[in-house]
């Protein structure tokens, strides 16, 4: 069972229009499905030995520095006709929000297919660490059970140079959430254990990798200078021309010359320059690039980019560049936000002849009994209304199924009727006094909009029991007016339907049906 996700939840318009048939973005992307991948899509994306070596060299050193081993899969990214399938995210507390494994889910499926379909190459699904970033708010709340679970810490260091130790009072709060449910052990094992990794990043890994041990996920930390180096070259046109300024300028004033809002702006520089644990912007005015107090001109930065590549990080429009450079990658999985902003790159993209990969969707998922199931459509509603708000569900049920009856269609009618006929007197005798019936009838028709909320409050007194019931289910998908994958963590669910969890999800998932699935 599944819910058609672009016009029940997403009323952003880039996104909309993308998926359109007839679509005015068709240049703005380089195909949506995984239909659009062909044996010439494949060739232009292999890359050399040496930056295959490489990759594999840093991929292998992090696992080790985790104290985990490697998953196998990786022996073949030294050998050409081995692509990826990637995603990426922020380092969030034991994932945060639930479409955190929703991403991996959809990457690991999509590896499945692919080899389905190319049987003689390999796909590798790899997660991208966002281990550079410095929003730790954004990574440091966890909601289980509609408790929030946080640290009261302000932090702006990279995130994946913080202590793993500073997490543990999270980790304490979901052992007294969980204290009488032994399925929990297994998860408190595995993220106990990540806990006393060196750093944050390595936490990460340590528990994502014991979660999704069968499945052959890669997960990459791209902070590494042996990757930043062969990055480089594209930092260094940065520096020097300010590409991704206009060419994103650019591709923005065509969306709004198409009446799209775009998704995100550029920067004049899209750098941040890492000094220590500190992430800090590289500002860029009258031909002086400044970090913090430093000052450079364009031949000293270019001079310290040779020098030490590794404190070059990049922000959210130039990381899409710095991914597609250094992997083997066919296709891009994100949420609807950064499909939108993605699509602003590919005139980016080949302003340093780099390949624009194919966009996809990542999945997304519910998670609902066959009991529920069959008591939400008792109620007359479909699978489909579970996009609609509580509010206007239960509306429509009672509206349906009380023995009073609240449709006021004809009371309406008759009411615009008694207007157009004294308006029509008053026209007749003295024009002056329509100002004077007009603002009557509005006032009748305001003080009547008054009686229907009444009839309808009265309904719902006497269908307490079911009202609770719907706002129940509806919870299921809704929270806050956003679906509640994107703030309630994969935990309980992951402990309810334990070595099922996964297996269930990769059954329902397929991101080329862009739909909300729901898992029973």
């Amino acid at each position: 069972m599944e819910i058609p996700l672009i016009d029940n939840f997403y009323k952003n318009n880039i996104l909309k229009e993308l998926f359109e048939e007839d679509s005015k973005l068709k240049n703005f992307h380089n195909g949506l499905s995984i239909d659009s991948i062909g044996p010439e899509f494949l060739d232009e994306r292999d890359i050399n030995e040496t930056q295959r070596k490489i990759l594999y060299n840093v991929i292998n050193e992090q696992y080790l520095d985790a104290g985990i081993t490697c998953p196998s899969n990786l022996e073949s990214i030294k050998n050409k006709g081995t692509f990826t399938v990637t995603t990426g995210h922020q380092l969030c507390v034991f994932g945060g929000p639930q479409y955190f494994i929703h991403k991996i889910i959809s990457i690991l499926k999509l590896a499945e297919q692919l080899k389905d379909k190319f049987q003689l190459k390999n796909f590798i699904p790899i997660f991208w660490m966002a281990s550079e970033d410095h929003d730790f708010k954004e990574i440091s709340e966890l909601h289980v059970f509609n408790k929030k679970l946080s640290i009261d810490k302000e932090d702006s260091v990279e995130v994946g140079k913080i202590s793993p130790e500073i997490f543990k009072p999270i980790l304490n709060q979901l052992k007294e959430i969980f204290k009488n449910d032994e399925r929990f052990k297994t998860l408190d094992s595995i993220f106990s254990n990540a806990l006393n990794t060196k750093s944050w990043s390595a936490a990460t890994r340590f528990w994502l990798h014991h979660i999704f041990k069968n499945e052959n996920l890669i997960i990459l930390d791209a902070d590494d200078h042996r990757l930043k180096n062969i990055f480089a070259p594209v930092i260094k046109k940065e520096i020097e021309s300010q590409f991704v300024y206009n060419s994103v300028l650019e591709t923005n004033n065509s969306l709004k010359k198409h009446n799209f809002i775009p998704k995100i702006n550029p920067r004049e520089l899209n750098l941040f320059y890492l000094n220590g644990d500190l992430r800090q912007r590289i500002i860029f005015e009258k031909d002086t690039f400044t970090i913090g107090d430093k000052t450079f001109n364009k031949d000293q930065l270019i001079q310290e980019l040779g020098n030490a590549p590794e404190r070059f990080s990049p922000n959210v429009l130039l990381r899409p560049l710095y991914q597609e450079n250094i992997l083997p990658n066919l296709i891009y999985v994100g949420g609807p936000s950064e499909i939108s902003y993605w699509a602003q790159l590919k005139n980016t993209f080949s302003m340093v002849d780099l390949n624009f990969p194919v966009l996809m969707l990542r999945d997304h998922f519910i998670w609902m009994d066959e009991k529920t199931i069959k008591k939400w459509l008792s109620f007359g509603f479909s699978i489909d209304d579970l996009s609609k708000k509580p509010e206007l569900l239960i509306k429509l049920n009672l509206e349906k199924n009380s023995s009073e009856n609240l449709d006021f269609n004809k009371e309406n009618e008759l009411l615009n009727q008694i207007q157009f006929s004294l308006l029509e007197k008053s026209n007749a005798i003295d024009v002056s006094i329509s100002q004077s019936v007009e603002a009557s009838v509005k006032l009748t028709k305001n003080t009547f909009d008054k009686l229907q909320k009444k009839f309808l409050q009265a309904v719902k007194r006497t269908q307490d029991h079911k009202v609770n019931q719907i706002i129940k289910i509806s919870s299921l998908v809704h929270e806050n007016g956003k679906l509640k994958e994107r703030s309630e963590s994969f935990i309980p669910n992951y402990i309810r339907h334990s070595n099922d969890y996964l297996k269930k999800l990769k059954k329902a998932s397929n991101p080329d049906v862009r739909s909300l699935k729901v898992v029973t």
